[in-house]
């Protein structure tokens, strides 16, 4: 049965989140795509956007048990996350409206440009460990423009922004635990917000989609969520007691095998 594939997503995807704050997103949507097509779950028009809704969603449960550990080790810089939070909203609604009127295939090749992108970034970028306690924000301007963008492409690819916002955070002298710590908390606020505009703006177009509202399908959520609470923790433990450079390599090499299948034309 086809649920089993939704808790081995969840389970991956938890450990991920935890591991590099990087939410899972980048795991879940072409997952879900993949076994929404293979197994006819709903139409194909649909394929996309249920497969980005549901993974917001879901990520609201694994983002928050992981943030739990990383506020328990103080790595969550608040003063920074309200300022980012603005921005990261409008660009989230933005971002869900544009979604919905784009078509699957559209999305597809967008997501499948994404993963490759931050493939790359993965494999080149050497993560900056640093002891100072002085945080070097851009100006208000810049950081709402940045939040901003990364809220857009986060409504868009159904994504909690990590694998965007750790790099900016990265630039703003945090360390790496600490970037990673504020990129889940930011995280949380993406998806809450994302996956309810998800499913007001996808209530009239996929009504008649069974055990759905909008676009959040309810049994890949469960299933996704129930493994993701058990792995997101175990993740997070994990990045406080080794280097995460190999995983990062891993990670980048299996997201370019990700993206050249979701590139290919036959899903």
């Amino acid at each position: 049965m086809y649920f089993t594939v939704y808790l081995f997503i969840g389970a991956f995807s938890g450990l991920l989140a935890g591991t590099l704050g990087i939410g899972g997103g980048v795991i879940i949507v072409p997952a879900l795509a993949a076994t929404f097509v293979h197994y006819a779950v709903m139409p194909p028009e649909y394929v996309m956007q249920m497969a980005i809704g549901t993974s917001l969603a879901a990520l609201v449960v694994t983002l928050l048990v992981s943030l739990r550990v990383h506020m328990l080790r103080g790595a969550v810089q608040w003063h920074i996350v309200r300022q980012l939070l603005p921005g990261l909203l409008v660009g989230i609604l933005a971002g869900a409206m544009l979604a919905q009127h784009l078509p699957s295939v559209y999305l597809r090749v967008f997501f499948s440009l994404f993963l490759f992108y931050i493939a790359i970034h993965l494999l080149r970028h050497r993560a900056v460990s640093s002891d100072s306690q002085t945080h070097q924000l851009p100006s208000r301007s810049t950081l709402a423009l940045s939040a901003g963008a990364i809220g857009l492409l986060s409504g868009i690819l159904g994504i909690g922004g990590g694998v965007m916002m750790i790099p900016f955070l990265l630039r703003c002298q945090l360390s790496l635990r600490e970037a990673t710590g504020s990129s889940v908390a930011c995280g949380v606020c993406i998806s809450v917000f994302a996956a309810v505009s998800f499913m007001v703006l996808g209530s009239s177009s996929a009504s008649h989609l069974a055990w759905s509202t909008g676009f959040v399908y309810w049994p890949a959520f469960l299933g996704i969520a129930v493994t993701s609470m058990i792995f997101a923790p175990l993740g997070a433990a994990i990045a406080y007691r080794l280097p995460t450079s190999v995983l990062k390599r891993v990670l980048a090499i299996f997201l370019l095998l990700v993206a050249m299948d979701m590139a290919l034309p036959n899903m």
